[in-house]
């Protein structure tokens, strides 16, 4: 049987590093690079996303950046894994991403949907660098 302050300190453990996992977030590459997400939606969840990205793409194009826009896609054929879906973008650079993601207007809009936090609470979020020399 365990002891009641383990069971206290696993829990607060898993609660704060649950929490630090959520919203702790690497800086960007300096370099251009791709973000993507794997993520479990339902068709209502699908409609809400694709609504919550025409506001941030609306975002991006206003301050000059209409290549940039989050596209989501659906698995096709046999499934493999958990995710049904996929979002990504395409960023030029780390600093172009931290000055729109810190932009009052892309604040605003992400605001205007909050159930996409809920939508990346078991997501699986990676960025790519695209891989352009050998290295020996």
């Amino acid at each position: 049987m365990m002891h009641p302050k383990w069971i206290v300190l696993d829990l607060v453990l898993a609660a704060t590093l649950g929490t630090v996992a959520l919203h702790a977030q690497e800086p960007p590459p300096k370099e251009a690079f791709k973000a993507v997400h794997l993520v479990t939606l339902t068709a209502a969840q699908e409609s809400k996303l694709l609504t919550a990205f025409a506001d941030m793409n609306a975002v991006f194009a206003q301050a000059a950046h209409p290549e940039i826009r989050y596209q989501l896609y659906k698995v096709t054929g046999k499934q493999v894994g958990n995710h049904n879906y996929m979002w990504e973008s395409s960023w030029p650079s780390g600093a172009v991403y931290d000055e729109l993601h810190k932009s009052p207007a892309f604040q605003a809009a992400t605001k205007k949907h909050p159930e996409i936090e809920e939508l990346m609470k078991n997501e699986v979020y990676n960025r790519y660098v695209e891989v352009t020399t050998v290295k020996r």
